[in-house]
């Protein structure tokens, strides 16, 4: 009976040590839980195969195929396949199994937008001298001047950012707003001063005035 009590406990004992092992806090950062193993990721560049099978242990890895990559450390079973490159794209860097392929418009084009998924757009053109900044794959040419077809005088560009136009638009408004107040205020002390003025119709009469027009109108009547 000792035995089977002893033999219990051995066994309890080496369960708990093996799910402490495998539990996933005791997995590393770069580890997996493959069933009741911590696995080493796979390295980048290549995708899994087979899990480990001791804890911490390296993982069954093999090579990106051609025209595909990994470019982090992974448990996948496969690798992504590259991107291509359009009709109006050159070839920037080519595919390895670490990286995808990179493309940029061709000279004479540009598109600014990220990862260019539209099309490429032609680069304006500016009169002779005239050019801030060239055309490059991701920014269209600066002009400072522009002359229309017709041959008309060109006019300088003011390019204001998002966030500038907006202050300038506030600082428009309060401008306007100000100037409606400061000429409804002179309206205003223009006719509080017209309504206090000696002889205005609305000015307030001093009793001794009206004491004294009483009398003029009583001797006018004997009179």
């Amino acid at each position: 009976m000792a035995v089977l009590v002893h033999l219990l406990l051995l066994w309890l004992l080496l369960r708990a040590t093996v799910c402490n092992e495998s539990s996933p806090s005791q997995c590393g950062t770069d580890e997996f839980l493959s069933e009741t193993f911590c696995c080493q990721l796979c390295p980048a560049g290549t995708h899994l195969i087979k899990s480990c099978q001791r804890n911490h242990s390296k993982s069954e890895c093999i090579p990106c195929e051609l025209e595909n990559f990994m470019d982090y450390k992974n448990r996948e079973y496969s690798c992504f396949r590259c991107s291509h490159c359009r009709d109006d794209q050159e070839e920037v860097s080519e595919c390895s199994q670490t990286a995808d392929r990179k493309c940029q418009c061709k000279q004479g084009a540009y598109c600014n937008s990220e990862n260019c998924v539209e099309k490429c757009l032609p680069c304006s053109s500016c009169p002779k001298d005239k050019v801030i900044r060239q055309c490059n794959a991701t920014m269209d040419t600066l002009c400072d001047t522009f002359e229309s077809n017709s041959g008309t005088p060109g006019y300088h560009h003011l390019c204001l950012s998002g966030p500038l136009t907006v202050i300038v638009v506030i600082a428009a408004v309060i401008t306007i707003i100000a100037a409606i107040i400061a000429v409804i205020w002179c309206v205003l002390k223009r006719v509080l001063s017209s309504s206090t003025a000696p002889g205005s119709l609305n000015s307030p009469r001093v009793p001794g005035e009206e004491i004294q027009l009483s009398s003029n109108m009583l001797q006018n009547s004997h009179e």
